[in-house]
């Protein structure tokens, strides 16, 4: 009996968001390239850091119309399957990035089993010690946190989807998440800081899963906000006006004094405030009409992003060694003269290498896991 497998549809839109996502964070791993930027400047391009939550937030969105699409066409979304997808789609690419790394910046203290371990079943991001935000450990790939925080809600994933069926239940699950993230930051600051810094402890409370849920939530709520006919009512009638509107107010809070983590001081912590302008501009895309905003050059960057996120660090290790320490540590006008010279170079051949990693790793990957698939739907039609 042949099984067959409906192709999901396809959003350009989320393509370039996830290309103004990767480009996001790129842009601000490049700036500290340059240290004697303006501070304006520097504020400024050191936002793209929260590309990262754009991430997460467009991840629950595409889950959730996955999950639900199939929901819609065979009556029943497979679990099983969903991990199969999810492995393959980010496993192959990750491990061979970590394979490189080891070579392009080698540990200090030589290869680490449970570091390494810690890493490939994506549960590093859960100690100061395996993310690692300790000066000395071994980061077996850069940026790599965000890939444990990204596993750890596929995991969950399925029981998320099962109490997120409405916008009511995802501004709730907001609310819970974020009370929650604050108690458990609280009791781990208590607890991390008796033996580690400052830094390594507020940096790990910034980047591991408590703190980042509720940036996920944030995508759920952007999902049922979608299914609103009504929605055009809010301003999204214009959605490029809109779309601009968002982007104006995320670089603002730039010069905004906002907490580390849940539970910091401030009170209002960076993750979730960027989520709102972030939200609103997803939602822009997601009209039709949006204009300058989607097109099929932040398209094809998307297509690319995940594999452009993994080694557009190997890029910058690359310039950091060979350009002039003169044009890095020039200041003023010369300093964001330089900075924008070198920044589409830089973009440049990261995306050179995405694109390689794409074709010969990605897809390769994620073919063989819809092979995988077929094959274990093929057994169970056959008994």
């Amino acid at each position: 009996m042949s099984i067959k497998i409906l192709p999901k549809p396809h959003h350009d839109y989320i393509d370039c968001i996830r290309g103004y996502a990767v480009l996001m964070v790129m842009t601000s791993h490049y700036t500290y390239l340059f240290p004697n930027l303006p501070y304006a400047v520097h504020r400024v391009s050191v936002m793209g850091w929260y590309g990262v939550q754009l991430f997460f937030i467009t991840s629950c969105l595409t889950l959730l119309m996955s999950w639900h699409y199939e929901e819609k066409t065979r009556g029943r979304a497979d679990r099983l399957s969903f991990f199969i997808r999810r492995f393959f789609r980010i496993a192959p690419a990750y491990y061979i990035a970590g394979i490189l790394y080891f070579f392009i910046i080698p540990p200090k203290n030589g290869f680490n089993f449970t570091q390494a371990l810690a890493t490939i079943t994506f549960v590093n991001t859960w100690h100061p010690l395996l993310t690692p935000t300790v000066n000395g450990r071994w980061i077996v790939v850069p940026g790599g946190w965000s890939i444990g925080v990204e596993f750890t809600f596929y995991m969950l994933f399925p029981i998320f989807v099962q109490y997120i069926r409405s916008l009511t239940a995802g501004i709730y699950v907001l609310i819970i998440t974020s009370l929650i993230g604050i108690a458990i930051n609280r009791w781990a600051l208590g607890v991390l800081s008796l033996d580690y810094s400052y830094t390594a402890v507020h940096n790990f409370l910034f980047f591991w899963f408590p703190n980042q849920a509720s940036v996920f939530v944030c995508g759920a709520i952007v999902y049922f906000l979608m299914q609103m006919p009504r929605l055009n009512e809010f301003g999204l009638w214009q959605p490029m006006i809109t779309a601009i509107a968002a982007v104006v107010s995320f670089f603002s809070l730039a010069f905004v004094h906002l907490g580390k983590f849940l539970g910091a001081e401030p009170i209002v912590p960076a993750s979730l405030a960027v989520c709102l302008p972030l939200c609103v501009f997803v939602l822009a895309l997601s009209r039709r009409n949006c204009g300058l905003f989607v097109n099929r050059y932040a398209a094809q960057i998307g297509r690319v992003s995940f594999s452009a996120y993994l080694f557009h660090f190997a890029v910058l290790r690359a310039l950091e060694a060979t350009l002039p320490n003169k044009w890095l540590h020039v200041s003023g006008f010369r300093a964001i003269a330089a900075f924008l010279m070198i920044w589409p170079i830089a973009a440049s051949m990261s995306f050179a290498a995405a694109w390689c990693s794409y074709h010969l790793v990605e897809r390769p990957g994620m073919a063989t896991g819809k092979m995988l698939i077929q094959r274990i739907k093929h057994r169970q039609a056959g008994t």
